[in-house]
């Protein structure tokens, strides 16, 4: 079995920390049966993206390896007690690192003691879903905690309507070609951040099924390019409907209002999925390209400035933002 140390680099929500780590996941799941060390000693800070990566980068090299116990690592001050796996070197974190890994209740899915999550429900943080029928609560959690009318004025119409087009991207990695069993071992993981300072509010999710593209090629006759499988499915009502889980619900990615309202707010949207990667442009428009890179499944980041405008559809009263 072999052994590989990860140097985690500083991972912000920019373009060279997306780049980082979609570096990370192409050399993982290019062979993830081993064991890995992720080395924090070069990290000055971790954001949503890379906290969610790493997250589901475990579990994925737990599920790869055939563990049983669910427990991989993130011992402080003790040896470690799994010979494959992966290991979060937490004696390498700078304090500001480890204090933000515990504060977002990301460690403490990954030790056997030492650091205490808090009730879920309750925070904006990293979070793990493997059941489609027990949701962990996720549209509550997004529009009680997530979009809380502290942090943006949106009418509840379109507070509704956006969680529901977000909460399509955590049913779009159960709904495209994958197993139940595969799902509740593999799941589907989410990290959300709350900058009150930059008030700026994001959100990251990853799975790591066929891909967007991938499944488009596999299920749509005549589509090659990976660009073309892309514009395909960001195109409102394509749908592949592949689900293998007995759920009647459409299948579409559900981009357009979201697109539609980060644009207006200034904010961003970005896809990876496959060798490709989408963003927001201020045109309204999507802006499709190649990546650098191409991993197995899809991470999904939107984020919003929360600012002082009232957000509504243009229907509902004489002040038209939306």
């Amino acid at each position: 079995m072999f052994k590989t140390v990860i140097k985690v680099p500083t991972i912000r929500d920019d373009d060279n920390g997306y780049s980082a780590v979609l570096g990370i996941a192409e050399t993982i799941l290019a062979n993830p049966k081993g064991h890995f060390d992720f080395d924090f000693s070069s990290c000055a800070i971790i954001e949503h993206n890379g906290v969610v990566m790493l997250g589901g980068l475990a579990r994925y090299v737990d599920y790869q390896n055939g563990l049983s116990s669910h427990v991989i690592a993130g011992l402080l001050n003790t040896k470690a007690f799994s010979s494959y796996g992966v290991m979060f070197l937490v004696d390498t974190m700078r304090s500001i690192v480890r204090d933000s890994l515990i504060n977002n209740n990301f460690l403490s899915h990954f030790s056997r003691s030492g650091f205490e999550g808090y009730s879920v429900g309750g925070y904006i943080g990293y979070r793990e879903h493997n059941n489609h029928l027990n949701d962990d609560n996720i549209a509550s959690h997004l529009r009680d905690q997530w979009l809380s009318s502290d942090k943006l004025n949106l009418s509840a119409q379109l507070k509704e309507a956006i969680v529901s087009r977000i909460f399509e991207i955590f049913m779009n990695a159960y709904g495209h070609g994958v197993s139940v069993q595969r799902m509740e071992r593999l799941g589907v993981y989410s990290c959300g951040q709350y900058d009150r300072k930059e008030k700026k509010l994001n959100l990251s999710v990853v799975d790591f099924g066929p891909g967007i593209v991938q499944n488009v090629r596999d299920n749509v006759s005549g589509i090659v390019d990976s660009i073309d499988a892309m514009n395909w499915a960001l195109m409102k009502g394509n749908s592949t409907r592949t689900d293998s889980v007995g759920l009647n619900i459409p299948r579409g990615l559900g981009f357009d209002l979201l697109r539609e309202f980060v644009v207006l707010n200034k904010g961003e949207m970005r896809v990876y999925s496959n060798d490709v990667q989408v963003l927001t442009t201020s045109d309204q428009l999507f802006d499709v390209k190649k990546s650098g890179y191409n991993i197995s499944g899809t991470l999904v980041s939107i984020k919003i400035n929360c600012d002082n405008r009232h957000y509504c559809f243009e229907s509902e009263n004489q002040t038209q933002y939306f």
